[in-house]
C-alpha cells in the first residue's frame, strides 16, 4: 500500500465517522421538538 492510498483512506473513515456522530447529535436534540426543525435547544419547544 501506499502512503496516499492510507491517507485516502483514513480520510473516508475520518468523514463516514464525523457524519455518524452528527446524526446521532442531531437526532437526540431534536427529540423532544416538534414545532421547528433547525432549532438549537429552542426554549419555546423544552417549555
Amino acid at each position: 500500500m501506499n502512503t496516499a492510498d492510507v491517507l485516502i483512506i483514513t480520510a473516508i473513515v475520518t468523514i463516514v465517522v464525523l457524519i455518524i456522530i452528527f446524526l446521532i447529535r442531531r437526532r437526540k436534540k431534536h427529540k423532544g421538538c416538534g414545532c421547528c426543525s433547525g432549532c438549537d435547544g429552542c426554549k419555546k419547544c423544552e417549555r
